[in-house]
């Protein structure tokens, strides 16, 4: 039992390695599409897609059925109970992709677009197909086979974009480039998971084990929270028309790109990690000080790139017809990395099974936003932009405030290693500024100065992790990777002890 913490650590740590592979490499794919598409395609037609898949988040909520986080966390699992988790996702996917198909024309009315009634009708079958990977995914994750989920998902991220959504863009197909794009990404993806973890497929007419639908059911509903706080805002920007919409779900991609590609590889390992340390809560206390630390040191520092040099950043990548998203950039900026935190919060309140704590500062929160945002949408985009960031706060601070007591944690250590974090982050984003300033004097266009201030500031923040993470990460994160060291980079390591020298201190502020 003594050597269990290692042994889940060396599979969180590979979990990880892969997560993040997959999820970088899928997000400078994305990113690098997303610019050729946004280019070619203009605001409108990723408008009418964001009304489809708005539709298809919500309901494929209770397609999962919570179950898929049920799976993962239930100490014994039988074949019997895989049946019938199956055969309730896929009965329900598919009646949910009738009723979408046939309320399509409801639909497009309410978000003020009759014309996208096709689209939403062809989107909904992404539902019922989604439906039949979800077991698979969740045996994967439960055997913590992330390598396996990760290079199923950039196959057919890849052979959507690349192979259907780019050459039908290219020949004038509009809107549904993206539609096209999205179901085959959508039935490649499936069927790659179902290859990696086979199941019976035969169909078993019973409800699962009753901890796995009462486990689900809380999910559910914390799931519904978070598809409100995911899409309201973009509902709101819905009623200043499709071409708003667009900017504004452009802006909200590409914000929410860099933070789900730091989370995404870790709340998949937290979840299935904490589960099976749950008993163990100054290892948990621990673990969840060095995630604060480190998540909010990378995405501090990215995100105040962003928010200091806004117009450089959208006019670089999309051009000049997307110069609306600019003043949104401030507000996304300052709320992402708090949103950060939050998300991993989640898996370890999960993994300890106590989802019912991540459900009610959703929830309150969650009808706060929809008041905010509503309101907010009566003066412009900006508006709705600022008020994400007010309820984005106040959603860190109600999960906090839970998660703090349960692993007795002290608001007072978490404010400090903000700060100091928001201090670095701070004085990366003014170095940021004053290299797009020089560039500026040397009149390079948008992209060219965008490529060389991204290429400094990934070798500056390269740099600073290595000689002095105690000063992006903390002294938290510091002692929680030396006490993992053997999963390390052995040179990395080196470099850990010696910012825990005293000596070290002496020239650095120890955090």
């Amino acid at each position: 039992m003594a050597s269990q913490p290692n042994n889940i650590a060396a599979s969180a740590v590979s979990g990880i390695r892969w997560n993040y592979i997959g999820g970088i490499s899928a997000s400078i794919c994305s990113v690098a599409i997303g610019i050729v598409l946004a280019r070619i395609l203009g605001p409108r037609p990723f408008g009418q897609v964001i009304i489809a898949s708005t539709v298809y988040g919500f309901l494929n909520l209770f397609v999962d059925g919570g179950f898929s986080q049920a799976l993962i966390q239930k100490r014994d699992l039988s074949p019997e109970e895989i049946r019938k988790t199956f055969t309730c996702q896929v009965g329900i996917g598919v009646c949910t992709t009738a009723i979408v198909f046939l309320a399509a024309p409801w639909i497009a009315r309410q978000f003020r677009d009759p014309s996208a009634v096709a689209v939403v009708q062809a989107m909904s079958l992404m539902i019922a197909i989604q439906s039949m990977g979800l077991v698979s995914a969740a045996l994967l994750r439960r055997g913590m086979r992330f390598k396996v989920i990760q290079y199923a998902a950039l196959t057919s991220y890849l052979f959507g974009y690349l192979i259907i959504g780019i050459p039908l863009a290219l020949h004038g197909a509009g809107v549904w480039s993206l539609v096209l794009a999205y179901l085959a990404q959508c039935l490649l993806n499936s069927a790659l998971l179902y290859c990696a973890a086979r199941h019976s497929i035969v169909p078993w007419f019973a409800f699962p084990d009753r901890s796995i639908t009462t486990f689900g059911g809380t999910i559910i509903a914390n799931n519904l929270v978070n598809w409100g706080h995911s899409n309201l805002d973009n509902i709101a920007a819905s009623r200043l028309g499709p071409a708003a919409l667009g900017l504004y779900g452009r802006g909200c991609n590409f914000a929410y790109q860099p933070v789900n590609t730091v989370v995404n590889g870790l709340q998949s390992v937290l979840l299935s990690s904490t589960a099976k340390v749950q008993d163990n809560r100054r290892l948990m206390r621990d673990l969840t000080l060095a995630v604060i630390g480190i998540v909010f040191g990378i995405l501090g520092a990215a995100y105040a790139t962003f928010a200091m040099n806004s117009a450089t950043t959208i006019v670089g990548l999309y051009g000049d017809k997307w110069v609306g998203v600019i003043p949104l950039m401030i507000p996304f900026a300052i709320a992402m990395p708090f949103y950060g935190i939050h998300c991993l919060l989640g898996p370890i309140l999960c993994g300890l099974g106590r989802p019912e704590l991540e459900f009610w500062p959703q929830a309150v929160s969650c009808a706060l936003a929809a008041v905010a945002y509503f309101t907010a949408a009566r003066f412009s985009l900006v508006s709705i932009a600022w008020a994400l960031l007010f309820i984005m706060l106040l959603r860190f601070g109600m999960i906090a405030a839970f998660t703090f007591r349960l692993l007795k944690i002290s608001w007072l250590d978490v404010s400090i290693l903000l700060l100091k974090r928001t201090g670095f982050s701070a004085a990366f984003g003014a170095f940021s500024w004053c290299t797009d300033r020089l560039l500026q004097a040397f009149h390079l266009n948008a992209g060219l100065r965008l490529s060389i201030l991204v290429a400094v500031c990934i070798v500056l923040l390269g740099s600073a992790i290595w000689s002095a993470s105690n000063i992006v990460f903390g002294r938290h994160a510091v002692r929680f990777l030396l006490g993992y060291a053997t999963h390390l980079p052995q040179a990395y390591v080196r470099r850990l002890r010696l910012q825990e020298d005293p000596r070290f201190s002496k020239a650095f502020t120890r955090t």
